[in-house]
């Protein structure tokens, strides 16, 4: 073996035991939400309610399929379990415990209406505070959740095939053509996806 098959393979092996349980995670999550799988393994059946009633508002069913059918709340959950260390899921977990205070009810209890404004205001006022943001308050919550979701819907099949510009086997490069031409017309950056 020389020394640049060598590094190929060193190079594999790295991202590989990197990517591994993030990339498990969302195989595992995107089949668990196909065949409508197990109970969530983390979060306690509300608090996966929870979860999965704001995914449903960051990356909602359009003509594309949203976060929900791409499994990215079973993706969270397995995430918590699998990759965040303790510290980091007792933060998310209080955080959500501050973010159910916030509506004066349960998030459940709250309407479809109801949940969309509390979720646009705790996403509006966690970029307003910026890096003075409390980790454990609902505002983290909400910018927390949001990260995970994209992260999970845009590596999930549904994600990477059916909403970003899918091509199995790339070809030449064109650096400069109209818009309409490329992927069927679509521009995709995160915000034309989320409603937030």
């Amino acid at each position: 073996m020389n020394r640049r098959e060598w590094l190929k393979s060193m190079t594999t092996l790295a991202v590989g035991a990197v990517a591994a349980p993030s990339l498990l995670a969302v195989f595992d999550a995107h089949a668990a939400a196909l065949k409508g799988g197990p109970a969530p393994q983390f979060f306690s059946t509300p608090q996966h309610d929870t979860l999965t009633a704001v995914v449903d508002i960051i990356v909602p069913r359009t003509d594309t399929p949203g976060a929900v059918d791409a499994g990215v709340p079973r993706f969270i959950d397995q995430m918590f379990k699998d990759v965040y260390t303790p510290e980091e899921q007792k933060r998310y977990l209080t955080a959500m415990a501050a973010f159910e205070q916030e509506g004066g009810k349960p998030f459940a209890q709250l309407d479809a209406k109801q949940r969309l404004a509390l979720v646009t205001k705790l996403h509006e006022q966690a970029l307003i505070k910026g890096k003075d943001l409390d980790p454990q308050s609902a505002q983290a919550f909400v910018l927390m959740t949001k990260k995970l979701a994209t992260s999970g819907f845009f590596i999930s099949q549904p994600g990477c095939t059916q909403v970003m510009q899918y091509v199995p086997v790339p070809g030449a490069y064109h650096g400069d053509i109209p818009l309409s031409e490329a992927g069927n017309g679509r521009a995709w950056a995160v915000e034309t996806v989320l409603r937030i």
